[in-house]
């Protein structure tokens, strides 16, 4: 299939994961990628673009902001949906607390849209857009150093930026949490690799209302081989087993008491972690994904 990707390489001037988890897979699964970037495109003429490589699909990651991504060709790809000639396909990152004041209203530009949280899809329905699927976030695998579990040398860490809200978890659960940040993708691919156990906060501090949601950290722990520790969402108990291949917390106190027990007990960390990163290969992994995610969109 040849398809035409046009999203950010670069989120707010670092790389960002397009390249590893969205261009090098698909072009793994087979397939002929043109990525047109939206922060600053080799060929700024999308259309130009559309007519010389002639794509089967369109495949975007729009975020209609013009400080992260400029050249964001809304019109371009709304014409090309209603002229029935490609199908084009949005993934919407964050319906938790984007879907009312903007991927109700985007999702009209595409043939198809994925959310990351399956409950979203009747919200979809409920704003007459039938071809919501699920696109569950996920980490390539291949870019992960294999690290044996008794060699990881983090015992425990979060790999995010050190916002206040997290920065006074910390400092409220007496366990000794390495807090890695600012660094490269290839760091973050070590950095995990090397964690045996590692935390993810569910909630972004953008949302107003803190509600929870899937987070991409989740598939990148497991991805590692590590053990995730992660504030608990509803409907995670889908895509891990709790307690056998991930564990969750709900607030700072179970935080707290489940890190120190875990750190005690290796052999039930590692069974996890084990457990994690299998059920992560299986159905989780990069590859894996986008395979079903394009199968659906064909259906489409």
């Amino acid at each position: 299939m040849k398809i035409l990707l046009t999203l950010n390489k670069t989120y707010r001037g670092l790389p960002d994961s397009g390249h590893w988890y969205v261009y090098e897979p698909l072009k793994q699964l087979g397939h002929d990628v043109y990525w047109f970037d939206t922060v600053n495109p080799d060929e700024k003429d999308y259309n130009k673009v559309i007519e010389e490589f002639k794509p089967d699909l369109i495949f975007c990651c729009l975020t209609n902001d013009l400080f992260i991504a400029p050249w964001e060709p809304w019109q371009q790809i709304f014409e090309e949906t209603n002229s029935g000639r490609t199908k084009t396909f949005n993934w919407f990152c964050d319906d938790t607390w984007r879907f009312d004041k903007f991927s109700s209203k985007a999702c009209h530009h595409f043939n198809v849209c994925s959310t990351p949280d399956p409950k979203y899809i009747r919200k979809y329905k409920a704003v007459g857009y039938d071809n919501a699927i699920l696109g569950l976030w996920h980490a390539n695998s291949d870019f992960y150093p294999k690290i044996e579990f008794k060699n990881k040398d983090i015992d425990i860490s979060f790999i995010g930026a050190p916002t206040p809200s997290r920065t006074e978890i910390f400092e409220n659960i007496d366990v000794p949490v390495e807090n890695i940040f600012g660094v490269s993708m290839e760091e973050l691919f070590s950095a995990h690799s090397r964690s045996k156990i590692g935390i993810n906060f569910s909630t972004n501090d953008n949302d107003q209302f803190q509600q929870t949601e899937i987070k991409q950290r989740i598939f990148e722990i497991t991805a590692g081989g590590g053990l995730l520790l992660t504030q608990h969402h509803d409907g995670i108990e889908n895509f891990f087993e709790i307690d056998k291949e991930i564990f969750t917390f709900r607030n700072t106190e179970e935080l707290s008491e489940k890190s120190k027990v875990l750190l005690k007990n290796p052999q039930l960390v590692e069974a996890a972690a084990t457990a994690g990163h299998e059920r992560f290969l299986a159905e989780h992994d990069s590859k894996v994904r986008l395979a079903n995610l394009l199968a659906q969109i064909r259906r489409i």
